[in-house]
């Protein structure tokens, strides 16, 4: 084997390696302290009206985030499309690694007559933006809380102010657009690659973000979100409050809030572990005992991994393709996006 391959080998080692070992450490130092009994006597404690009320939330808190994605294609897809292509991205998360969801919507919604990858893409992008904002804005307000517990909001503070930076950023070549445009064609005519290759892709990126320079569809692609935001802060005051009595409604805020940045460490897939230990000790913060805090966590995980995965399959059934297939796309169209960036 040469030297080139045995480096790719041990890339290829380290990408499964890193996230299965963070996710086995969570799940070490979440374990290490519960008493089983506890957890299992907490887990009783769910009853199946807890489940149906969190479950009608958790569709409404979706439906919400759904309708923020929709507006931000510009209405270019259905909302049923929409609807399911995003359950189909979380089932690729969910079941598969390398969290390669994103990409798996963006090539189940691409169509010659409809948006483009790279439209689509740009379109998550901007999604994911509001989000980590928002994900900020609601873990800062909730500080005031806490503050005197110690807890250190250096990171959550950088990433409001690059989230506002990059939203600002990205509203500012929405408005330039135009002249972007014809820059690129100026640069295109001296080199062929730029003309063939760069041009195109750009052009894609910047008419998927074209929804960014109208304020009709910002207000209700944002709008939408913050109420998704709220409906999910529902969902978990639901479950938590069937386990402790009259729990203050801004803990939810705080703690889904500070698991939302847990989730963007690698992992293995769905997250296992690294959500539950993220969710615990953000309860931790509060006071809350760990068997509580993950029993909350473990039910909170289990009905969103499951709805997802079910309208994941339902979104892949209704475009004909399967699991592993559209895995194979993915990791394929993932190469070609690398080589052009």
């Amino acid at each position: 084997m040469t030297h080139s391959g045995r480096v790719v080998n041990f890339s290829k080692i380290l990408r499964w390696l890193i996230p299965l070992s963070i996710s086995g450490l969570s799940i070490w130092l979440v374990l290490r302290n519960i008493r089983l009994d506890q957890f299992i006597d907490n887990l009783s404690r769910v009853g199946f009206q807890t489940f149906f009320l969190a479950s009608i939330v958790y569709f409404i808190s979706y439906f919400l985030r759904v309708l923020c994605w929709h507006t931000l294609l510009g209405g270019k897809v259905s909302f049923w499309d929409a609807f399911f292509t995003m359950g189909a991205g979380y089932l690729l998360n969910n079941t598969l690694p390398f969290r390669l969801g994103e990409i798996g919507r963006a090539i189940l919604l691409s169509d010659p007559q409809g948006p483009s990858t790279f439209e689509v893409l740009s379109s998550i992008l901007v999604e994911r933006i509001f989000d980590v904002l928002l994900a900020a804005v609601f873990v800062l307000s909730m500080l005031p809380r806490i503050i005197g517990k110690g807890y250190d909001q250096t990171l959550i503070v950088i990433a409001l102010i690059l989230s506002i930076m990059v939203l600002l950023s990205l509203i500012l070549i929405v408005r330039f657009r135009a002249s972007i445009i014809r820059w690129l064609n100026a640069w295109g005519e001296r080199h062929d690659f730029v003309r063939t290759w760069i041009t195109p892709k750009i052009i894609q990126v910047l008419n998927g973000l074209a929804v960014l320079n109208h304020p009709g569809y910002f207000v209700l692609s944002f709008g939408s979100l913050i109420l998704s935001w709220f409906f999910a802060f529902g969902e978990n005051f639901v479950v938590f409050r069937s386990l402790y009595p009259d729990p203050p409604f801004w803990w939810m805020i705080f703690v889904l809030s500070a698991g939302a940045f847990g989730a963007a460490l690698p992992s293995a897939p769905a997250g296992i572990g690294v959500f539950e230990g993220v969710i615990v000790a953000a309860f931790a913060l509060l006071g809350v005992e760990a068997e509580l805090a993950l029993t909350h966590a473990v039910v909170i995980h289990l009905l969103a991994f499951v709805y997802a995965n079910i309208l994941g399959l339902i979104g892949l059934r209704l475009r004909g393709e399967a699991l592993i297939t559209l895995y194979q796309r993915v990791v394929n169209r993932k190469i070609e996006i690398q080589a052009i960036d």
